[in-house]
């Protein structure tokens, strides 16, 4: 994918946000620049607002601590091309409480593996931790909020109460058999008071179309050790890792994910195409095109390419050329990749009819419009309690509204029309 020219030579940032690409700012091209290795010059004008635009970008993209080791490594710690050591120490100290963090919810996550494991449910990681003890030169440097693991659909309800004993608390959310197919545990460490947070799936995707790309058997089946982090950690391998990173960014595209609790979309986190980038690193070249054959099979092919040339373009990541050119055959999108495409009601659409059965999907329709009360209760935590029989008719005819694709205001001759992803 070329690297196109916005306004004053600012480059695009393919597939951001926005649907057609951001601005990749100045403060953007000097961070890959130091994650790349480089010792770019640091900018000789308006230094002090740069400085401030630098640390809050850096902070949003997950990498000021990568940033630390970066200059740590080319020897640049104390600003010795230019950046000003305000900004290196505010990197450092990230860096520092990063890892004040990390030994806390390492140990966190070896009492709960054990627990997990005791009980047979055979915990896989993947995403962000897995990629942090498999990958980076230290955990911390990958840039997390929660831990991500999977487990078998049956061992669901006992793996819930396990976590329950060790003293992670529940975070309120929707619940039933097909609405989530996950549990957020957190859990607040009574001396630094800083939060930790699991998240339990027992399918790899809350989407109903996208959690029937992988089961767990098949992760369970493609896995490797972690021994940096327990005797219990399970990995997926990178093979199946890259193609998770590369689904990743094109998922929050119109899933929202948080950063510093403020609710972000789009897929253009640096640090999420800088795992592409080391993942790439490590892959063989007979893995490299098993993981071309794997995105091909799981109609995923279009949406891997776009990311792995958003890396190439952020970090000069290589490839090797057979994988290079089965990522970039032609021919049509994949069901996946039309999928991730698609808008919000028409992937809507089609996690509703991957639903097996009438009666399953009739199931589906009363969890999503009627959530537990507590759930309603936390989410409209300032509402009074006689509001509650009127917030579920609003909550039902929203959720109806979305499954039909029905916007107010909008005519039926002007709704978007979904086609069958098949």
């Amino acid at each position: 994918m070329a690297v196109r020219v916005c306004g004053a030579g600012k480059r695009l940032i393919p597939g951001s946000g926005d649907g057609q690409g951001a601005a990749m700012t100045d403060v953007e091209e000097l961070i890959c620049a130091i994650l790349r290795g480089e010792n770019p010059q640091w900018p000789s004008r308006e230094r002090e607002e740069f400085a401030s635009r630098f640390l809050e970008r850096s902070a949003y993209h997950g990498v000021q601590a990568l940033v630390h080791h970066r200059l740590q490594e080319t020897g640049s710690g104390g600003g010795g091309w230019g950046m000003p050591r305000a900004v290196s120490e505010a990197c450092r100290n990230q860096a520092f409480a990063q890892a004040m963090w990390e030994l806390r919810h390492r140990w966190l996550l070896q009492q709960a593996l054990g627990r997990l494991s005791k009980i047979g449910a055979r915990p896989v990681l993947f995403k962000g931790t897995a990629l942090a003890y498999s990958l980076y030169p230290a955990p911390f440097l990958r840039t997390r909020g929660d831990t991500d693991l999977v487990i078998p659909p049956d061992q669901r309800d006992r793996a819930i109460r396990e976590l329950g004993s060790l003293g992670l608390i529940r975070q309120p959310n929707v619940s039933g058999e097909f609405i989530t197919y996950e549990a957020g545990f957190e859990w607040i460490d009574s001396v630094s008071h800083q939060e930790h947070v699991l998240d339990l799936h027992w399918r790899i995707s809350n989407s109903e179309f996208l959690s029937h790309l992988l089961s767990y058997e098949e992760v369970c089946a493609e896995t490797e050790t972690l021994p940096g982090l327990s005797t219990e950690a399970i990995a997926v391998r990178p093979v199946y890792a890259l193609l998770l990173a590369c689904l990743h960014p094109a998922v929050h595209q119109q899933v929202p994910y948080y950063v510093d609790g403020v609710r972000h979309y789009g897929g253009d986190r640096l640090i999420w195409f800088y795992d592409i980038h080391c993942l790439l690193g490590k892959l063989s070249a007979s893995e490299c095109r098993e993981f071309a054959e794997l995105a091909e099979r799981k109609g995923l092919r279009m949406t891997c390419r776009e990311s792995v040339e958003r890396a190439r373009t952020l970090f000069g990541t290589l490839l090797p050329e057979s994988a290079d050119r089965a990522l970039s055959l032609p021919g049509s999108p994949g069901r996946a990749d039309r999928y991730l495409q698609a808008s919000a009601s028409c992937r809507f659409r089609a996690d509703f009819q991957a639903i097996a059965g009438m009666r399953n999907k009739l199931q589906f329709l009363v969890e999503l419009c009627f959530p537990p009360e507590p759930y309603m209760r936390w989410k409209y935590a300032g509402a009074k309690p006689r509001w509650l029989p009127w917030l579920y008719l609003r909550r039902a005819g929203a959720r109806l509204r979305r499954i039909f694709g029905i916007t107010p205001g909008r005519s039926s001759r002007n709704r978007s029309h979904c086609a069958p992803i098949r």
